[in-house]
């Protein structure tokens, strides 16, 4: 089914193409069209019509694209964390050994709470959990076993959702998000304090001919990384064990 859903956005797209030619054009990382993006609800220029990926999956592609440059990391065993389509066929044909893992969901190698991760210490070289630590009621925790699963020289990326300048631990989970932290600026710093090696990538790091920022309206005036023109940055981390 999911593969008919994506050969249809496939055959929409040059006729999205066409009929919105007067729109700014750039460039998806990931499938590669060139062209005008959708918008998505009040954030401008997000959607790929094609892929349908957003501003938030293609810095990630970017970031991990330029991982994959480095000939020192290993690409033998990855752990994929509430995995995204795009990206579980990426890692499938840059790894030798995937895992996907996810609390409830079906579609996936092994359920597990991230809080307790049923693996031996160094298995992996890489765990992927994109928007993830802020669900747990222990993210120092989760934190903590995604390290100890890691291989020496691992690599784990863990972006998480930017909501205030300052991470807001909550007493009880949100009723509408489900979360129990609000992750600030600083919430990298729990990072800091368990891997040997943090590195922030900002979406302004890479070229905006594949537009990676988020515009005006999606979190209204409170949300960080404004660029001051209506466009807001975002951030992935990548962390070394």
């Amino acid at each position: 089914m999911k593969n008919i859903e994506y050969a249809l956005k496939g055959f929409r797209a040059p006729f999205f193409k066409i009929l919105n030619r007067e729109k700014e054009r750039f460039l998806c990382p990931i499938c590669n069209y060139f062209g005008p993006f959708k918008d998505k609800n009040t954030r401008l220029h997000a959607k790929c019509p094609k892929c349908g990926e957003l501003e938030r999956a293609r810095l990630q592609f970017l970031v991990l694209s330029k991982l994959f440059e480095n000939k020192k990391l290993s690409t033998n065993k990855i752990l994929h964390i509430a995995p995204e389509n795009a990206f579980r066929k990426l890692f499938k044909k840059k790894f030798i050994s995937y895992t996907s893992g996810d609390m409830f969901r079906k579609d996936v190698d092994e359920n597990f709470d991230i809080q307790d991760i049923p693996f031996e210490n160094e298995t992996f070289d890489m765990v992927f959990a994109s928007h993830v630590l802020e669900y747990p009621d222990d993210d120092l925790k989760a934190i903590s076993e995604i390290k100890r699963i890691l291989k020496p020289n691992g690599v784990a990326i863990l972006p998480v959702p930017l909501v205030h300048d300052l991470t807001h631990d909550r007493k009880e989970r949100h009723k509408i998000t489900r979360m129990m932290h609000e992750p600030g600026l600083d919430y990298f710093k729990r990072f800091e304090t368990i891997f040997s090696n943090v590195e922030i990538h900002k979406a302004e790091m890479y070229p905006e001919k594949h537009q990676l920022f988020i515009y005006r309206g999606d979190f209204g005036n409170g949300y960080p990384l404004s660029l001051g023109d209506g466009r807001y940055s975002d951030i992935v981390p990548v962390c070394y064990a």
